[in-house]
């Protein structure tokens, strides 16, 4: 049965929409959400491609997250000194022989500048952060294992089903993780294959730290990460009586308070 034009121009603005809203999209999740084969799929994101709607990538499609969500190195240059501060506290959290994550925020490349100067023995270093490759590969003690993944230039990071994929089959011992926004309910972040990925990472991981500074504080972010009671650790330059202003309770321990 032939489907009128309407329906079909509905659905390809739902599509638009999902991707502006979420970023990436792998075709098995489209076709769920949008309940069509993946014929249908594949067609609709040609037509949204060539109208230069969307850009079309290998599995999937890519919305506006990497073309418009700032930059890895732009966000570099973004709270510098309490990131490095930030970076210091983490990294005396970190023991030989360790196997440690470290993901695509920014305070990672901190904290691997860090490890140049306090590398311990027989670490593993485990990524989806092609910016901080540079820096790790020159530790000639650690072993650098990165991810797999759906590759966003900007973002200078690898995501999606291959991503999550590969971060499954890792053994964690300590994770460090970002996120754009905490409040009373938890952490929050832009993107949900970057939730995805982090969601997995936490299940591998030992311990989960976020390291977040106070710009987060009281923001939230399209999607919602985790709640409090996941987070093992917080490493902030956020003291308890400020969470504590904006409803945010931690179990005693969780919050490590860096210092300048």
């Amino acid at each position: 049965m032939r489907v009128s034009r309407q329906v079909v121009e509905a659905r390809r603005s739902r599509l638009t929409k999902l991707l502006l809203e979420r970023g990436y999209l792998p075709i098995s999740e489209l076709c769920e959400e949008l309940d069509v084969s993946e014929a249908t799929a594949r067609r609709d994101l040609s037509a949204l491609e060539s109208e230069e709607r969307i850009t079309r990538t290998y599995g999937g499609a890519l919305g506006e997250f990497n073309a418009t969500f700032t930059s890895f190195r732009e966000r570099l240059r973004e709270g510098m000194d309490a990131k490095e501060s930030i970076a210091r506290t983490a990294v005396s959290l970190v023991k030989p022989g360790m196997r440690i994550y470290l993901d695509s925020g920014t305070t990672s490349h901190a904290i691997a500048q860090e490890l140049r100067l306090h590398l311990p023995e027989r670490l593993t270093i485990i990524t989806n952060n092609l910016a901080l490759l540079e820096t790790l590969g020159s530790l000639s003690g650690a072993k650098t294992i990165l991810l797999g993944g759906q590759f966003l230039e900007r973002q200078s990071a690898l995501l999606g089903e291959e991503a999550v994929k590969a971060a499954g089959e890792q053994i964690i011992d300590l994770a460090f993780l970002s996120a754009q926004g905490m409040t009373e309910q938890g952490l929050w972040n832009s993107q949900r294959d970057i939730v995805r990925l982090q969601q997995t990472v936490m299940k591998r991981a030992e311990r989960s730290c976020f390291c977040l500074d106070r710009s987060k504080l009281g923001r939230t972010a399209p999607e919602h990460l985790t709640t409090w009671s996941k987070v093992g650790t917080l490493v902030s330059d956020i003291s308890l009586p400020e969470l504590r202003q904006v409803g945010i309770t931690l179990k005693p321990g969780v919050l490590l308070h860096s210092q300048p």
